[in-house]
């Protein structure tokens, strides 16, 4: 079983981060590296206007001004083909980091897809979204951060250094000892800058929760009158990222302050003893405004450079986020890559081998982060030495009161969650060894199917891609679906609305339906599928699955509350509380006196003579 580590700590640190992005970067590096040597041209021309100035000076002192002329022509040379590199390099700098952005996110994004479902769906989609698209673009500047921005700056400085050595080595060694000053603040406040960063990138999590909440639940919004409390909900959750942004900036003030008095020490120090020393003629004009000029290029470095660490700090809050994506365990996967499995409909078989299983109370990333150093909290036990097994071609029935485990031990057998004791096999493979590869032996239809955006084509073919027209036709045929296909405007080429809101409910499952039967999967799982179809339509699209079913010899499974969908099935399985209760016929259940499906039959029965009599 391969087993997929974070590559990062929990609260990673630069040194953590910053080899973590070089590998990511892959092929680019030598780009990446050339790119910086590029942009590093305006370093040059910093510091060539100090040596130009003094040059000039020293011999406008001696009167000798023949070779000013050619000095200024090759300054303008050099300074337009190094501002031209420097336009390069600037282009492969971004385009490099741009790739690198896309290879994290695609990282987090796969990472984020193979996370066992009861995780991804304990985290809200806009939170998953934050941390996939702004805190890993927020990381991948971090190498720009460091190596573009406070590499040049640092360079800067070193040569402003060793430039001011060779004109007065003890005011530049003087000026060396107090640089360190400058950056006292970023480096104290490091832990706390990190800290408000994460806050705050967590907070703007929520606020996108928030609104992501209020589009998506506009209709039920509307149907309670509730905008103004989707209102105040986004205001109050508005009101606490607006008090954590001011407290970053503040952090961040107070950074920049200690920098601005530090480096404006150091330089107004340095100027005055330059200007003592000239009055007392002990330093050249030349080398005067030599040092006026590189007295800045010390100065905005030390001022940058605080800065610069500031936000190195913030950005291992972003780290933070993207690490909590990446520390939390995929699903279990084979080490080696395999081709897709078809499936053979001779071994389809369906087995729950002596499982356990319980939901994990706090399962979402968030709360899996703030857990991390302490014992997580489960949920009581709801299924604890289940077996059952499904042979080839058969139709079993699972049904039961609502919370007795249905959906719970289907969701197994399709292999999207995973037991804590005992194992699931779909045609002989087990979920535990690696669950993508036996999922592909499942045709899974929940009660709530999910509608990708595209055309109802696209929909259909995400099942089976290279599928013809005419396997689409028959597929929705079996499923009752061509029909009101064929009826709208573009037919299977028709766009849907977001998550297929355009379509009733019904026919919503009905190309979920047909989605399963185009993907001719040699064990079929029905959560509550047709329970948004009338009694007819569902006998229909019953009766062509099991015909179909049997004539392929898959097995069926099929979870219902209305038991008139089940009355055929070879074995029907009535649960409670995460127990099988009865195995049987639809007539040797009925048969039972104080029977668990003999009671739901009957309550079905009142419900419906209720019903016929009001009428």
């Amino acid at each position: 079983m391969k087993i997929k580590t974070s590559p990062i700590s929990a609260s990673p640190r630069i040194r953590e981060l910053i080899p973590l992005l070089w590998s990511r970067m892959g092929p680019g590096k030598l780009l990446f590296v050339l790119a910086l040597l590029f942009c590093m041209g305006d370093i040059v021309v910093q510091m060539l206007i100090p040596y130009l100035l003094e040059m000039y000076f020293n011999r406008l002192e001696s009167g000798d001004l023949s070779q000013v002329g050619y000095l200024l022509v090759g300054f303008n040379v050099v300074l337009l083909s190094l501002n031209a590199l420097g336009i390069l390099g600037h282009y492969l700098k971004q385009n490099n980091v741009s790739i690198l952005h896309r290879n994290i996110a695609m990282d987090l994004v796969d990472h984020t897809q193979r996370l066992p479902l009861e995780n991804a769906q304990a985290s809200h989609s806009a939170d998953l979204s934050q941390r996939i698209t702004w805190d890993s673009n927020k990381v991948t500047q971090l190498l720009v951060t460091v190596f573009n921005n406070m590499g040049s700056q640092m360079i800067l400085l070193l040569l402003a250094c060793v430039y001011m050595l060779t004109l007065h080595w003890q005011v530049a060694l003087g000026t060396m000892i107090l640089m360190p000053l400058s950056l006292l603040g970023s480096h104290l406040l490091r832990h706390r800058l990190h800290r408000v960063a994460k806050d705050a990138a967590d907070q703007e999590s929520v606020v996108k929760q928030c609104q992501q909440d209020a589009l998506q639940g506009m209709e039920m919004l509307r149907a309670f009158d509730a905008q103004d409390w989707m209102t105040e909900r986004f205001l109050a959750e508005r009101k606490k990222l607006n008090a954590l942004y001011m407290r970053r900036m503040w952090w961040q003030q107070l950074v920049h302050g200690v920098s601005v008095t530090s480096a404006l020490f150091i330089t107004w120090g340095t100027i005055l003893i330059v200007a003592w020393l000239a009055v007392e003629g002990k330093i050249q004009l030349g080398a005067l405004m030599a040092f006026f000029v590189l007295i800045w290029r010390v100065y905005n470095p030390l001022l940058n450079l605080g800065r610069l660490w500031g936000e190195a700090q913030e950005a291992k809050g972003a780290a933070a986020r993207i690490a909590g994506i990446w520390r939390v365990k995929t699903e279990p996967a084979s080490q080696y890559l395999e081709p897709t499995v078809k499936g053979d409909a001779a071994g389809a078989s369906l087995a729950w081998i002596n499982l356990a299983f319980r939901y994990e109370e706090n399962a979402g990333i968030q709360q899996q982060q703030e857990q991390e150093d302490r014992p997580g909290s489960s949920t009581e036990t709801l299924l604890s030495g289940f077996h059952l097994s499904i042979k080839p071609a058969a139709f079993i029935a699972i049904v039961g009161s609502s919370g007795s485990g249905k959906s719970t031990v289907a969701k197994l057998g399709a292999g999207l969650l995973f037991p804590l004791q005992g194992e699931v096999k779909i045609c002989g493979e087990s979920t535990l060894h690696d669950a993508e590869r036996a999922r592909q032996y499942v045709a899974y239809v929940p009660q709530n199917p999910y509608l990708f955006a595209g055309t109802i084509r696209d929909n259909l073919l995400m099942a089976k891609p290279d599928a013809s027209d005419e396997e689409i036709i028959q597929a929705a045929v079996a499923a009752e679906a061509h029909a009101f296909i064929q009826a709208l405007p573009d037919g299977y080429d028709t766009l849907l609305k977001e998550h297929g809101s355009s379509l009733s409910g019904g026919q919503r499952q009905r190309l979920a339906i047909a989605r399963a039967i185009l993907a001719d999967r040699p064990v079929w799982i029905f959560d509550e599928a047709t329970s948004a179809l009338d009694l007819d339509t569902e006998r229909r699209v019953m009766e062509a699955v099991l015909q179909r079913a049997r004539k392929r010899g898959s097995a069926v499974l099929v979870i219902a509350h209305r038991l008139s969908t089940v009355q055929e099935a070879d074995t029907i399985i009535a649960m409670e509380n995460g127990v099988i209760m009865e195995k049987g016929t639809h007539r040797e259940l009925l048969l039972l006196e104080n029977g668990v499906y003999r009671r739901l039959w009957e309550q079905m029965e009142r419900s419906d003579s209720e019903v016929a009599h009001s009428i």
